[in-house]
């Protein structure tokens, strides 16, 4: 008879592995549920009381599940190759790195880095209360990137960290399926009650629930919903994430609307309880519903090139203002610029609303947005008429008065939009393409890769150089969503862990058979002498970058004083 089994995941894209794992193991009927820490241990009780033999888990989330059942519990140990495969994955990450974990996993990396001489800071932990305090003392000193479990790399998140999750491989797991073959064991844990401080009444409302630390519901009360409208597990996960932040507003999808959900940390006699508070947000008035969220972290931007650190810095210095006009091509990140701004000047304690400018206008006909969107963005300016324009003109002012920041998006400079792009009030931030900032393609595939091993657990984990360099080459008229898109195709058909340059070049290939380099030339484009086909490339790439010159010659690969020589020729 096959032992069952319950295999508790502590991140999603692990479980795309264990499926392909237990295929190959005909003595477990295996299970696949997802949680981390103290969300694991309802779903283990669940599965001993459902009949399960045995649990298999991992690191921290294994030692909580351990002693709140009677049956087995496997721990999915992090085996050498795993911890060669992420810090493969971490050696093209710029900046100072550091691996922070139980000994489990340090032992095992320390060891690797002394004798491969790699350049990692390696910190052992007791216990997970201690992670916060190393993080911040890491930060301090300049460490940008983390390597962990997931608690490790929870707390890297909010610290404002960058963090890699240091996965379990098929050595490991298969290696915990043998052990579960082996124990066994009963045991039911009392369940116990906690009784809600009366001094939290003060707080009431028609649709709350108040938790504690540990994640047990203290109180709640529903008058427009049967039960909880969100999933608790959700709301604990929340408070883990950042347990001592006083007052936290998020937004939940529900069905058809939109629920605002805001968090109070109250502290009743020295103990702390989250108070959750629910309400239906105001409906938009027409067209279809435009996405409404709390930026929850800051988002990462890579800006190693000048050109991008110069938008950066041209945020970063007018924070103060109320109104941004960010011009850039299709694809160049402007709707993620716009996030980045509302995060550094409302933290968690507004809303943020991306919509197009004609929904903006049907908002004004209705009741208006909801008094928590804290920053509105808004794009396709170009679909308005000019009585549109001006109105939209109106709606910024207004907006501003408010209390809001308006973020409108261009494409380009357009003279129909003169009274939105040269409104003195507004700060003026141009967004580089692409190929403007050349030295953040590296970085940016390298995030990329990173991003989808996490996320779709993808196995490449490195870029080859001479693969990074033909995507240098490349002028990338899609810009960033264009290599995001690339990058994507890519480590999905690769099954092996390197991205090189044959995969690479048979992806640009691709491009370059739809849209060919030579399609649309005059027939007569290349006939003559080589100087007056170099001539005719000259003037057509001067036409294309707006006769900026600097452009020019970082695109032909010449310095200014050549291009200027060549063109008085």
């Amino acid at each position: 008879m096959k032992i069952k089994t319950l295999f508790i995941a502590p991140y999603p894209a692990m479980t795309p592995l264990i499926d392909e794992c237990r295929q190959e193991d005909p003595d477990l009927d295996i299970h696949i549920e997802v949680a981390n820490l103290q969300e694991a241990i309802p779903l283990a009780q669940a599965g001993e009381s459902q009949g399960y033999d045995v649990i298999i888990s991992r690191g921290g989330t294994a030692k909580l599940i351990e002693p709140e059942v009677a049956i087995p519990v496997i721990d999915v140990h992090v085996s050498g190759y795993d911890m060669l495969r992420v810090l493969t994955l971490a050696n093209d990450f710029p900046g100072k790195k550091a691996i922070v974990g139980f000994s489990n996993i340090t032992l095992g990396a320390k060891a690797i880095t002394d004798v491969l001489d790699i350049e990692i800071e390696v910190c052992t932990v007791e216990k997970a209360g201690e992670v916060d305090s190393i993080l911040e003392e890491l930060k301090d000193k300049g460490y940008e990137l983390i390597m962990g479990d997931v608690v490790t790399i929870e707390a890297a998140a909010k610290h404002r960290l960058e963090g890699i999750l240091i996965q379990s491989g098929r050595e490991a797991i298969f290696e915990a399926f043998q052990r579960a073959k082996s124990v066994h064991r009963l045991y039911r844990r009392k369940e116990w009650e906690i009784s809600f401080l009366h001094s939290l009444l003060a707080e009431t409302a028609n649709n709350l629930i108040v938790l504690d630390r540990q994640g047990e519901v203290a109180y709640q009360n529903w008058a427009d919903y049967d039960s909880c409208p969100v999933p608790v597990d959700e709301l604990i996960a929340g408070i883990r994430e950042n347990p001592d932040q006083t007052r936290v507003l998020t937004v939940q999808e529900r069905g058809q609307r939109k629920l605002k959900q805001k968090r109070i940390l109250k502290d009743i006699q020295g103990k702390p309880y989250y108070l959750f508070d629910f309400s239906e947000m105001k409906e938009s008035a027409g067209l279809e519903a435009f996405p409404v969220e709390a930026v929850s972290q800051l988002p990462m931007i890579i800006a190693r090139s000048e050109s991008m650190a110069g938008c950066l810095a041209a945020m970063e210095h007018h924070l103060e203002s109320d109104s941004f006009i960010l011009i850039g091509e299709t694809g160049t990140g402007k709707r993620l610029l716009s996030r980045y701004i509302h995060f550094k000047k409302h933290d968690r304690k507004g809303l943020y609303a991306a919509l197009t400018a004609k929904q903006a206008l049907t908002e004004i006909e209705g009741e208006g947005f909801d008094d928590d969107i804290k920053t509105l963005y808004m794009n396709g300016i170009d679909m308005l008429n000019p009585n549109e324009i001006s109105n939209l003109q109106a709606l910024v002012k207004a907006e501003r008065s408010r209390g809001r920041t308006v973020i409108l998006a261009f494409e380009k400079e357009d003279p129909a939009y003169q009274s939105l792009l040269f409104d003195e009030q507004s700060v003026r931030v141009n967004v580089p393409a692409l190929r403007e900032r050349k030295e953040d393609i590296k970085a940016l595939a390298t995030y990329y890769i990173a991003a989808y091993h996490g996320t779709l657990g993808t196995s490449p984990v490195k870029l080859k150089d001479e693969a990074a360099m033909m995507l240098e080459g490349y002028s990338w008229p899609g810009n960033v969503a264009e290599l995001r898109t690339l990058l994507k195709d890519a480590v999905t058909e690769e099954k092996g862990y390197v991205i090189g340059r044959a995969q690479i070049s048979r992806h640009l290939g691709r491009k370059q058979i739809q849209h060919p380099v030579n399609a649309g030339l005059p027939a007569d484009f290349l006939q003559g002498t080589l100087d007056e086909i170099e001539k005719r490339i000259i003037h057509a790439v001067m036409k294309e970058e707006h006769d900026n010159q600097t452009r020019v010659a970082e695109r032909l690969g010449i310095n200014r004083s050549t291009l200027w020589r060549k063109l008085k020729q």
